[in-house]
């Protein structure tokens, strides 16, 4: 054994070997009653402790998402009818009352429990659980395309005379669905994870995959995040210890200890913050294994290195299941189940860290990307917008020539540390001859300070006659010479000159001269 065993409810929550224990186990936790004394020691500003739910029954593992709509859901099950189900409750903050009431999602009479939800880039909800109403624990799930106004009937995503519980899901950028769960599949003899995987929208599904195969301990309680380089983790449990693995696109690497200690820490949550920073949030008895609380590591440098644990919570009461989420302005959001004050509910906190307005234009393109337009031509410009600070912001982009406002579009949203490419096309058709610096701008937005970068020079180019290959105002045997050196040549041969492709057909040929005689000696 490792330390002082758990507590009866984390070995609940945790140990495989109480499965079958869970009804029972109820009348063990009506015995808790806890007094609140609540200190906060974390790096940033958090909001008082705020409670969700106010249940004269238990509450457990919380789930927590933000929808494109701007609303705030929490999903948990709770035992408030006499059996676990699923319930969830929005939060809409242009509200008087912020807070839906509670809304019961199933209404199998069996338990229903550990659910995890998301929403789809089309818009639609997935709820994702465990239950145990055809004879053992398998995945269901069940789907809103209303926001939550109407559900599908629930669907078995798992079916096998193993154990499945605690999945995770999340949708890829590649609009792929992934869910992750444990299984003690296929001896019954330790508990693995497995993953499924969905391209269309879960008309079909792939085989059961399996993730870890270690004999020697359970692997379980998975939780799944997909990173901004594309990479998949996942971090879980493995013999009290936290661990995590990721998957290149191609392959998953090996698996890596996240903790390694004599307590039990539990339950993790796996997100990434728009600046970068990966947090993983757990629940652990350290440091005395007397109550549970809250801790978190974070890494800038993708797993490379790690800050030292920090707890989040301290109070009296057993803090256990966390869930962390970053909203769309930038804030974060961690709910958990706590019996601080009576019986288990749900308990939520917000930071209040001063933001950083900042925005910035990334780059300015332009195709052709030649130093000299032939007046006639579109030119493509493309201006990418950055936001540099951490809140989500409205702006606009214009495009300018010299000082010249030519267009802009917006008010166009882009999140805290996002690259949004907005396309313009300039016309060059009655512009002057001459020479143009082209300009992309952004913002400012308010209480920005740090304002140089907003604007973003590209260059210069000259806008002349079509057959002025060198741009100095006429065509003349300076240019015939120049086309002769390239005529033959597309952009893959060394001789290539994209100024002397007059038509930008992508070749230099008989075509260019036949524009360039018409043009013959003509200037501004």
């Amino acid at each position: 054994m490792r330390g002082k065993p758990p507590s009866f409810l984390c070995q609940f929550i945790r140990g495989r070997g109480m499965r079958h224990k869970f009804i029972s186990t109820t009348l063990l936790l009506s015995l808790i009653m806890f007094t609140a004394t609540m200190r906060f020691s974390y790096a940033i500003e958090w909001s008082p402790d705020m409670r969700l739910t106010w249940d004269t029954s238990f509450d457990f593992h919380p789930s927590i998402v933000q929808t494109s709509d701007g609303r705030i859901w929490v999903v948990w099950h709770s035992y408030k009818t006499g059996n676990y189900k699923i319930f969830c409750r929005t939060y809409n903050e242009s509200l008087v009352h912020p807070w839906s009431p509670d809304i019961q999602l199933t209404e199998d009479p069996n338990v229903n429990f550990l659910p995890s939800i998301m929403e789809a880039t089309d818009g639609k909800l997935w709820v994702i659980w465990s239950t145990n109403r055809t004879g053992n624990y398998e995945i269901f799930y069940k789907t809103s395309s209303d926001n939550g106004r109407t559900w599908s009937s629930d669907k078995q995503l798992t079916n096998d005379t193993s154990e499945d519980m605690f999945p995770s899901i999340i949708q890829l950028s590649t609009g792929e669905i992934w869910v992750v769960w444990d299984s003690d599949r296929p001896d019954y003899l330790q508990t693995d994870l497995y993953y499924k995987t969905t391209s269309d929208n879960g008309t079909s599904w792939s085989p059961a995959m399996p993730l870890t195969n270690n004999t020697n301990y359970d692997d379980w309680d998975p939780s799944i995040a997909q990173m901004q380089d594309s990479k998949i983790w996942i971090v879980w449990v493995r013999n009290d210890d936290l661990f995590y693995k990721i998957y290149n696109g191609s392959s998953w690497l090996p698996e890596k200890p996240l903790t390694n200690n004599s307590y039990n820490d539990l339950h993790p949550s796996i997100i990434q913050l728009s600046t970068g920073d990966i947090w993983v949030v757990w629940d652990s008895d350290r440091p005395d294994y007397l109550q549970t609380d809250l801790y978190y590591k974070t890494s800038s440098d993708n797993g490379t290195s790690w800050s030292p644990t920090t707890s989040l919570t301290t109070d009296m009461g057993n803090d256990l299941m966390p869930s962390i989420l970053q909203t769309m302005d930038g804030t974060i959001w961690l709910a958990w189940m706590s019996s601080r004050l009576d019986n288990f509910d749900i308990y939520y906190r917000v930071d209040s860290v001063p933001y950083q307005h900042d925005v910035a234009v990334f780059s300015v393109t332009h195709n052709p990307d030649t130093t000299v337009i032939y007046r006639g031509a579109n030119v493509t410009i493309e201006i990418v917008a950055q936001n540099q600070g951490t809140k989500s912001e409205s702006i606009r982009v214009y495009f300018f020539l010299n000082s010249i406002q030519i267009d802009s579009q917006g008010p166009i949203h882009i999140s805290a540390g996002q690259l949004k490419p907005r396309t313009f096309t300039w016309n060059t058709t009655g512009f002057a001859y001459g020479n143009y610096i082209i300009k992309g701008h952004v913002g400012p937005v308010v209480g920005e300070v740090d304002m140089p970068d907003n604007t973003y020079i590209n260059g210069v180019v000259t806008l002349t006659l079509p057959g002025d290959v060198n741009g100095d105002g006429i065509v003349n045997a300076f240019d015939l010479r120049e086309l002769g050196k390239a005529y033959g040549s597309t952009p893959s041969t060394p001789n290539w000159n994209p100024e002397a492709d007059i038509n930008s057909d992508g070749a230099i040929n008989i075509f260019d001269i036949d524009i360039m005689s018409s043009n013959w000696g003509q200037s501004w």
